[in-house]
């Protein structure tokens, strides 16, 4: 053998064992890499999210519901205003006459079917209804825990709809049936018109390949992520068959976004979009979906409108042209309005209100049943309540100062259900001040102390006549001597006008005549949790709540002792609709009725002629109203609790720094309280 062959053959020798070395050193471990990447791609298992909703709008003569508050629950809900008898999802309006075709929902108590109908409204009630009992669906206010901030439900293939599962197909991917994950003849096109164009203008991607893509999060296209993509999409096809791949495709594919939650999947994006169920979607809503996927933050709909339309019509032409639809129908699609749902909220609106029901379920599940059993929880949140009370804490800067923080809290005031809550007058504050901020209540404890004087000291009643004078209690840090707001003493008065004028003097009377460690006793029997080595001026509300606890207490006088808790949660079922878990019912306190009732009279006194009068002289409300007024030192706190037979609302206003404000319970919180209150 010459010198030059041994030459030779050294060096492809040296080359084999160097491209083998290769093989074994980087491909092999590349090719482990992406094998198992497949797998866990195969295995995956959609984490079922627990919904939440608002409570369903129940439709009946006599209740009460304004057009307004029932035009934005159907614009809320995505139901489309027509001329015509209305079809599933849309409503007419002829003056004080509505006809609605509901979409169907699966309550708690039972499925109902897309039903039609009728109600006429008068001085804001429902005069008259058919049938005599319905309700729409509740509105989703949101889910539990997905840190990504994604929002997605899974839906099974055969319940998409035929022309969505080809139509996806025959824009996206027409060789998906015959190719192995990669279609070399795409790539090759796609290459080629790209080459012509001078850039990309087309992509050679299959629906395998897209799903990969999605599910590694690949949002930059180097060779090497090409490579991964290509290898993984062909492996993939190994483990899973067509029908598996386009279901996971329909549910994990990204089409936009809602603030920072990421819209993930067909059912998501048919309810952010159209406010719909998938199976409800009109041949061009479903054309629409099918055009986003391309580019959805270009072809967004509800920020650019003419792109989204020429993408559904191209959309559109691709169906005709494979068939899916015919001549007649592209024509009625293409010749539609986008139509898009206008229910769209800041994510905020529904946050704090959120943060309570966690809560209050919190001790009711451990968190991998929250994730796995796809919980559906009914709370008792209204949406036009909540809306309106949201629009009302953003006013503070407006009627107040823009000083000044807001909490509000809205519940009913026969069954404590909690309506409605912000913890901000920003509702993209992260701080949710009516669950988390505690605040001085100050004269806001004065009805309790009167309530156990009633309960507590035999012959007691607001007859019985109380010193509104100087008075000087001795305490470990010295003497203690309180004044009234106006710096006057008005000597012997009855009980009654020492809690309607809220007399601070007066009232630590009556205070000391109880003792202190008897009135802890009976506030802590309420659910407070008082210190006994408490300072007597916890007689004029030297007691730190935050506004929902303040909301607890007085829904003890606004249910005249039927409840003390305000519950969030209707009922908890699981995903084949069993029910978990039911309201918590609280035990009733071991009070007289005619005692709450006797406090409830001077509640009712301070609206007319006490230091809410401004509700009724000033803002003229319906009455009977009832609430008291509180504010603490230099008006660190403004705050309003109040009530009539249907609403029980707590205000707070004050500063995040504690600084003092130049208002009082009467020129601060109540200006909101009366505000909401006349809205509502």
């Amino acid at each position: 053998m010459t010198k030059p062959k041994r030459q030779l053959k050294f060096w492809l020798l040296r080359s084999l064992l160097f491209l083998t070395g290769m093989g074994f050193g980087l491909i092999a471990p590349w090719y482990a890499y992406i094998n198992h990447v497949t797998t866990t791609i195969a295995e995956d298992t959609f984490e079922v999210p627990s919904v939440i909703y608002a409570r369903a709008l129940e439709l009946y003569p006599g209740r009460r519901l304004s057009a307004a508050a029932l035009n934005y629950e159907l614009d809320l809900l995505g139901y489309q205003p027509v001329q015509a008898p209305p079809k599933i999802g849309q409503y007419r309006q002829q003056g004080a006459r509505y006809e609605i075709h509901t979409k169907g929902f699966l309550f708690p108590d039972g499925t109902e079917q897309p039903t039609r109908i009728q109600l006429t409204l008068n001085n804001q009630h429902i005069a008259t209804a058919e049938p005599a009992l319905a309700r729409l669906e509740p509105k989703i206010i949101g889910h539990f825990f997905n840190q990504d901030f994604e929002s997605r439900r899974p839906i099974a293939l055969d319940e998409i709809p035929d022309t969505l599962v080809m139509g996806l197909q025959a824009v996206e991917d027409r060789e998906f049936k015959h190719h192995h994950g990669v279609s070399w003849s795409g790539i090759a096109r796609a290459a080629f018109k790209n080459l012509m164009a001078g850039g990309i203008v087309q992509g050679g991607s299959t629906l395998t390949q897209q799903l990969v893509k999605n599910k590694l999060h690949y949002h930059e296209q180097t060779f090497l992520r090409k490579l991964h993509e290509l290898l993984a999409a062909t492996l993939l096809e190994n483990k899973l068959d067509k029908h598996e791949i386009l279901a996971m495709y329909f549910n994990e594919i990204y089409w936009g976004q809602n603030g920072r939650v990421a819209i993930h999947g067909l059912v998501e994006a048919a309810r952010f979009y159209f406010a719909k169920n998938v199976n409800q979607l009109t041949i061009a809503e479903q054309a629409t979906l099918i055009g986003l996927i391309k580019g959805p933050s270009w072809h967004n709909p509800y920020k650019h409108p003419k792109r989204a339309t020429q993408r559904r019509n191209v959309v559109l032409n691709s169906w005709l042209e494979t068939g899916i639809i015919d001549d007649k129908t592209h024509q009625k699609a293409k010749n539609t309005p986008l139509k898009l749902s206008q229910s769209r909220q800041i994510k905020g609106d529904y946050d704090n209100y959120i943060d309570v029901v966690k809560r209050q379920i919190r001790d009711r599940f451990s968190s991998d049943e929250l994730k796995q059993k796809g919980l559906r929880i009914f709370t008792h949140l209204d949406p036009y309540i909540q809306y309106r009370t949201s629009q009302t804490a953003h006013k503070t800067d407006q009627w107040l100062s823009d000083q000044l923080e807001t909490a509000i809290v809205v519940s009913s005031s026969q069954t404590g259900g909690l309506l409605a809550l912000t913890g901000s007058k920003n509702p993209r504050s992260q701080y949710n001040r009516a669950l988390l901020a505690k605040r001085q209540i100050g004269s806001l404890i004065k009805p309790f102390i009167y309530l156990a004087a009633l309960e507590t000291m035999p012959g007691f009643d607001l007859n019985t006549e109380l010193h509104d004078g100087p008075i000087s209690i001795r305490t470990p840090q010295g003497p203690w001597q309180p004044e009234n707001w106006d710096n006057l003493g008005l000597g012997d008065i009855t009980a009654m006008e020492a809690l309607v004028q809220s007399r601070n003097q007066a009232t630590v009377d009556l205070g000391v005549k109880i003792g202190l460690d008897r009135l802890l006793t009976f506030l802590n029997k309420l659910g407070l949790n008082i210190q006994h080595n408490a300072h007597p001026a916890l007689f004029l509300g030297a007691l730190e709540l935050t506004p929902f606890e303040v909301q607890h207490l007085f829904s003890l006088f606004a249910s005249r002792g039927n409840t003390s808790h305000i519950n969030a949660i209707i009922n908890i079922t699981d995903q084949d609709n069993q029910t978990l878990s039911r309201a918590v019912q609280p035990r009733k306190q071991q009070l007289s009725v005619a005692n709450i009732d006797t406090i409830n009279t001077a509640l009712n006194a301070i609206t007319t002629r006490g230091t809410a009068r401004r509700l009724t002289t000033t803002f003229n409300l319906p009455k009977p109203l009832f609430g008291k007024t509180g504010t603490t030192n230099n008006g660190r706190d403004s705050w309003f609790s109040g009530f009539n037979q249907d609403y029980l609302m707590t205000v707070w206003v004050g500063r995040d720094d504690n600084k003092p404000t130049p208002y009082t319970g009467s020129n601060g919180a109540l200006i909101l309280w009366a505000n909401l209150f006349k809205n509502l």
